[in-house]
């Protein structure tokens, strides 16, 4: 059993409930928010603001995160989606993150989506 809280409130008992939570620990955390690892966290404010990334620039920034960061992730098939959305100021991208337990199958074991401006 993993528990990734700190109040010892709420118990992660599945893998696939511990790699939903580590891409959201991951997502939600900026460049040099963790202390002893400025790297991690994906910095998305300033990637998206500097390069305006075609949807497969921003694909593999995210899977290079995936692969280097997470843990319980590697169990799974990960497909990343990413669409955007043109928009007036700067672009909107959707991220739909679908891990799955088998690579042949279509059948996802969880996912996550995130809307990045």
């Amino acid at each position: 059993m993993t528990d990734f809280a700190l109040d010892d409130s709420v118990f992660i008992q599945s893998n696939i409930s511990a790699a939903l939570q580590e891409l959201d620990i991951l997502f939600n955390t900026e460049n040099t928010e963790l202390i002893g690892y400025p790297t991690y966290g994906v910095n998305f404010e300033q990637f998206l603001w500097q390069l305006s990334p075609s949807p497969n620039a921003l694909k593999t920034y995210i899977e290079e995160h995936i692969q280097k960061y997470t843990f319980f992730c590697k169990d799974f098939d990960v497909v990343v989606n990413v669409n955007v959305i043109d928009g007036e100021y700067r672009n909107i991208y959707n991220v739909m993150i679908i891990l799955r337990t088998d690579p042949k199958s279509k059948q996802a074991a969880g996912f996550r989506i995130y809307q990045l401006r």
